[in-house]
């Protein structure tokens, strides 16, 4: 009986298993080219043939051995893209579209069952400016922060947000609650959300790129270098404001010492913002930043949970999935804390 190697996929044994989660965490954790992630596994699975032993005791755990791949096998270039995240700009853009439309989705099932009559007219405002409101969230806004231009990503964020008011603000005004000019049914808005999950993954990534990093890779000059560094540091790595200057003032008086310049000196902005950010700290940033994430939103449903129990008129399920969604935004938000802690 032939025992079946890690990195092959027929039936799912031990050795499958440890295969599937090292191409998961190459592949969605790290980036990693698909070529790149195919020899890998190739390779696995052929140690592990000629040994005879299993994968996690040549290799280690999967995601340990993702993490030296992606430092040690992936072109350096391509590194540099990655954000304290482990994706690209195109990365951010394309799952944050696809996202979108599933939220857009969800809150028109959700609009449509909740048993208010609103108009034509209503519904497509609160649709359209629904849905520009959350593909900037979860698209536009991401994608300008890894292409480190977060202060360009916060104008986009409150551009959307002012828009989403507005539309919230005429949708609710009598005079278009009332109009009845055009039929536009409720579940018509979930074409808004379709047509979001269609475009991100439609967008070649070259065109993501050009779009919100246009001047990736590009030379430049000294003061262009260093303010780029700064960008870079804060906005694709997550580094505080401070400590990014920090950074930025030390390379800017190692270039006065030396007298020469900062491509010359230091190389392609990119990889050296890349070189100053990586190791250990970059797993405790995305913890981070992921711990934040759950604390806003456990804030947000608590908020919503007793707002819909002090008000009279709400009924049925929704202060339930309130609290059980504010329940698990808490457990996540303490499984990070530990595991930042255990760091």
């Amino acid at each position: 009986m032939t025992k079946t190697a890690a990195g092959t996929r027929p039936g799912h044994s031990d050795r499958d298993a440890w295969a599937d989660k090292l191409e998961l965490e190459l592949t969605l954790v790290h980036s990693v080219p698909r070529e790149l992630v195919n020899r890998v596994l190739a390779e696995v699975a052929e140690a592990v043939t000629e040994t005879e032993q299993p994968a996690e005791e040549l290799f280690g755990p999967a995601e340990e051995y993702a993490a030296v791949v992606a430092t040690e096998r992936v072109d350096v270039r391509h590194r540099s893209a990655l954000d304290f995240e482990g994706r690209t700009t195109a990365t951010h853009f394309r799952q944050g579209m696809v996202a979108g439309s599933i939220a857009v989705l969800i809150m028109t099932v959700a609009g449509t069952f909740s048993g208010e009559e609103l108009s034509g007219a209503s519904t497509l405002l609160l649709a359209l400016s629904t849905s520009v409101f959350v593909a900037v969230g979860f698209a536009v806004f991401p994608a300008l922060r890894a292409a480190g231009r977060t202060r360009t990503a916060w104008l986009h964020g409150a551009g959307a947000g002012v828009i989403a008011a507005i539309g919230v603000y005429l949708a609710a005004l009598p005079a278009i609650r009332d109009a009845h000019a055009f039929p536009f049914p409720p579940f018509a808005a979930a074409g808004c959300g379709l047509l979001l999950g269609a475009l991100g993954p439609a967008v070649p990534a070259r065109v993501v790129n050009r779009w919100f990093s246009p001047g990736e890779g590009r030379r430049l000059d000294d003061e262009q270098w260093l303010r780029r560094l700064g960008e870079l540091l804060h906005g694709r790595h997550g580094l505080p404001l401070r400590t990014a200057q920090q950074h930025v003032t030390e390379a800017r008086e190692h270039l006065a010492a030396t007298g020469r310049g900062a491509q010359q000196e230091l190389g392609q902005v990119e990889v050296y913002a890349m070189d100053l950010t990586d190791g250990p700290g970059r797993d405790v940033q995305r913890i981070r930043h992921r711990l934040l994430g759950a604390l806003s939103g456990t804030a947000v449903f608590a908020v919503l949970f007793t707002l819909t129990l002090l008000d009279p008129d709400s009924s049925g399920a929704a202060p339930w999935v309130h609290a059980v969604l504010f329940a698990c935004s808490s457990a996540l938000a303490v499984t990070l804390l530990r595991k930042m802690r255990a760091r």
